[in-house]
């Protein structure tokens, strides 16, 4: 079990709908003391797309995770990530660039479904077991 992981937008929106798998996976990593971490563009992304009525349960889950920032390192970072993918990998937006670039400057892997979005070779994805 990895002891820290960053939370990429689609697993926070599998937890919000309840998706069986990745919540108990996420309970046995609770339990396994892994540590989440939330980048602001998550935070920016799902409150872009949530109604009134879901913020008290987006604050509940977002209660289990540890806020990180964006530095100018983190951004330096995804700069060079978008230059070097984004000819060869279209539809990589620039939140999967500050991602990325987030999961290596915290040293950790990114928890994320879509893992076409993160071609990058220095990064490690983290994988739903079973």
């Amino acid at each position: 079990m990895p002891e820290r992981l960053v939370l990429d937008t689609d697993i926070v929106i599998h937890l919000l709908k309840k998706q069986p798998h990745t919540v108990a996976c996420f309970i046995g990593l609770l339990e396994a003391q892994t540590v989440f971490l939330l980048s602001p563009v998550v935070v920016a992304e799902i409150y872009a797309g949530a109604f009134q009525r879901e913020h008290k349960e987006i604050e509940t889950l977002f209660s289990f995770c540890k806020r990180i920032s964006i530095d100018s390192e983190t951004g330096l970072q995804a700069g060079h990530y978008a230059c070097r993918y984004r000819k060869a990998h279209q539809g990589i937006s620039l939140e999967d660039y500050l991602l990325a670039a987030s999961a290596r400057q915290n040293r950790c892997p990114l928890w994320t479904s879509n893992r076409k979005h993160y071609p990058m070779d220095d990064i490690a994805l983290f994988d739903l077991p079973g």
